[in-house]
């Protein structure tokens, strides 16, 4: 009898500290949970649900670091422009646009576009070039090895760093395929040369497809397409849309009114109208 009590005094000595840390235990987990509800920060998703719509090329079209940095911008009230992405298109500005409650913008789609029409039939070579086969390593040596020293010269750093197939080597030049093309300008930062630009995408957008500098004498006897500074362009355009860089020919696009006249005078056809034939030919593929 006495053993059973010894026994039921030990077993309640044990199960009552038990008992006290286990409620204390239990009563410290209720105080956090509540302290957590009532003092927690509520976590804003929105910028999550912005880089969700944003494509993740990282290309800094939009002129931010990166989708990242546009998205923040957004996301902070930085930037009220929600049709920056021109990869995303105007679907991604509608999308941002319903997003953060901004108006919808007008977006314009947008092609890069290659300032030169110096092919291997058009051009010749000066030298044989054996180094580095890229734009940027053949560019120090003279220039290039083509005849036109402001010409593309057909090696492909455009190529490389266009994310999207976009860009093709033919005839030895870089040629656009506009069907592709998201004018991210990756390959206007990769062009030594400065060939490429980022336009509007308009059928009948009319454009000098040439760079070069030199006197029309010069420009004869290098390129059977260059613009020669004839000024036959700018004496024919009634809208002054045609303006000189030196023996440069230059056509405003927010000026120009497509009626023709200056592709009638050029004696070299360095202006064209909307998509070269490769670029129509791709567009339809």
């Amino acid at each position: 009898m006495l053993i059973t009590i010894l026994m039921a005094s030990n077993l309640t000595s044990v199960l009552i500290p038990i008992a006290i840390g286990g409620g204390s235990a239990l009563l410290l987990g209720v105080l956090i949970m509540i302290t957590v509800k009532i003092f927690s920060i509520p976590v804003d998703t929105r910028l999550e649900e912005i880089k969700g719509l944003l494509p993740g090329a990282n290309c800094g079209a939009c002129g931010y670091s990166g989708c990242e940095g546009y998205a923040t911008a957004l996301h902070e009230g930085e930037e009220p422009n929600a049709g920056k992405c021109s990869v995303g298109g105007a679907d991604t500005a509608a999308e941002l646009a319903e997003l953060l409650g901004l108006s919808k913008p007008d977006f314009m789609p947008k092609v890069a576009q290659v300032l030169c029409q110096g092919t291997c039939e058009n051009t010749s070579k000066r030298y044989e070039y054996t180094g580095t086969p890229t734009c940027s390593a053949a560019t120090i040596l003279f220039s290039g090895p083509n005849s036109c020293s402001f010409g593309c010269l057909g090696l492909g750093d455009c190529k490389v760093v266009c994310q999207f197939d976009a860009i093709d080597i033919v005839d030895g030049i870089a040629r656009i395929n506009a069907a592709k093309c998201t004018a991210c300008g990756l390959c206007v930062a990769a062009c030594p040369k400065s060939l490429i630009r980022i336009v509007t995408k308009h059928q009948d957008a009319y454009t000098v497809r040439c760079r070069n500098k030199w006197p029309g004498a010069q420009t004869r006897k290098n390129c059977k397409v260059g613009c020669i500074g004839c000024q036959r362009c700018f004496k024919v355009c009634e809208f002054g849309a045609i303006t000189m860089e030196g023996p440069l020919a230059v056509i405003d696009p927010e000026k120009c009114t497509h009626c023709g006249k200056c592709i009638g005078v050029c004696p070299t056809k360095a202006i064209c109208n909307g998509l070269t034939g490769y670029e129509k030919d791709k567009k339809k593929n």
